[in-house]
């Protein structure tokens, strides 16, 4: 069974704390084997103990698991050359914690729209019969549950939909840059690729990694097709050794502040301080576009629900009044 990002959130957070309180990773992970835990927790700390006594690094050991992402694995992979793995994994912990929080908030917000929905599709299905002269009930409600399995699949394919572009939004400059134009969600979603990027390229700089190598892997860390596409293009640059802080500056896929912060950074020395601060930056800043994101799209599902409980109700009785001025005449 896939880690969800609850399970996810706790083994990254249990291993930062027991790694930040000197124990090596075997231990860690064996101690945490050794306690009561969720079935995809097991199999996560399975993976990661096969995998260390074949001698393989953490993020290879774990990138056999389809549920890790390229985010975690650029990550890890940087904490661990770096000798920052307890700060990369309490990075991927706080990651983990926000997008369980957000899904448990957007769930909870739901319910309402939900309710009222299938009070439309009732409203829409059944008094309609009634008033049109079916008198059967197990053939009015199996027309209700016709409908309404209807609308369940609609949802499901739109679901799929969703989860397929966020996936080519990846790779795909012109589906990543789509997603930065929809209103809410662009901006969590320019927040957490800039978060990861930062992250992964101010830990790479600080464990002396060859630029070229850092800024492939804060690109990969991104999950952005932008950013990556940005990246292929200033390795040019990277592999003449000249600077590349004018570079970025023209590339759009990064925000114009960040891209200014860099060229002075650059310029100063000091772009490891400005690289910590920018992670800091877009951390904080993911974290409120996604619970914006997590208050407002349910709100916008009510309120279009709503309006077509409202459009059923009226058409009911338009049709219900127009029915008895017929038999009236």
């Amino acid at each position: 069974m896939p880690a969800s990002p609850a399970s996810k959130q706790q083994f990254y957070f249990e291993l930062a704390k027991l790694l930040g309180a000197g124990f090596g990773i075997r231990e860690a992970a064996r101690m945490l084997q050794g306690h009561s835990r969720p079935a995809a927790l097991s199999g996560l700390l399975a993976d990661l103990l096969r995998g260390l006594d074949e001698g393989k690094s953490i993020a290879a050991s774990l990138g056999g698991d389809a549920s890790i992402s390229r985010l975690e694995l650029s990550i890890l992979d940087a904490g661990e050359k770096g000798g920052r793995l307890p700060a990369a994994m309490k990075h991927l912990a706080d990651y983990f914690g926000l997008l369980a929080t957000t899904r448990r908030e957007m769930l909870r917000g739901l319910i309402h729209p939900v309710l009222a929905l299938h009070l439309g599709i009732f409203i829409s299905t059944v008094p309609t019969a009634m008033v049109s002269g079916e008198d059967s009930l197990p053939r009015m409600l199996g027309h209700f549950l016709l409908v309404l399995a209807g609308v369940y699949a609609g949802a499901f394919v739109a679901y799929l939909g969703l989860r397929r572009l966020t996936a080519l939004a990846r790779t795909r400059p012109t589906v990543d840059a789509f997603w930065r134009r929809v209103p809410c969600l662009g901006k969590a979603r320019l927040h957490l690729a800039m978060a990861g990027f930062t992250r992964v390229y101010h830990t790479c700089l600080m464990a002396g990694i060859p630029m070229r190598e850092t800024f492939a892997t804060a690109a990969r860390a991104s999950q952005s097709g932008l950013i990556s596409e940005a990246a292929q293009r200033i390795d040019a640059t990277l592999a003449e050794g000249h600077p590349i802080g004018p570079v970025i500056s023209r590339e759009p896929a990064f925000p114009g502040d960040f891209s200014f912060s860099y060229a002075t950074g650059e310029a100063a020395g000091t772009l490891d301080k400005d690289l910590d601060h920018w992670a800091e930056f877009y951390q904080s800043e993911a974290a409120a576009s996604i619970r914006l994101a997590a208050v407002t799209i349910p709100r916008v599902a009510y309120f279009a629900v709503i309006l077509f409980v409202a459009w059923k109700i009226v058409g009911f009785f338009n049709g219900y009044y127009s029915g008895l001025l017929k038999e009236l005449e």
